[in-house]
């Protein structure tokens, strides 16, 4: 893959993930009283996981930045 695509799915991929984690926090702690604790346990889990992808698609893009000979901040 070349590193101008890397760079496009990583920022991507972090615009997902930030959206998904915000709309996960909203539930976990915003409607909590109106969800089941399988849910919660459940939005927590997720919450983790795109946490971690995140911090992955950061990597891709540092890796892509580098690789295109870009400044990496």
């Amino acid at each position: 893959m070349s590193p101008s695509v890397m760079l496009k799915t990583a920022h991507a991929s972090m615009v997902i993930t930030f959206m998904l984690c915000v709309c996960a926090l909203y539930a976990i702690f915003g409607l909590e009283s109106m969800l089941s604790i399988p849910l919660l346990i459940f939005l927590h889990i997720f919450f983790v996981l795109n946490a971690t992808i995140f911090k992955v698609s950061y990597v891709v893009r540092l890796n892509a930045l580098k690789h295109l000979g870009r400044p990496v901040h």
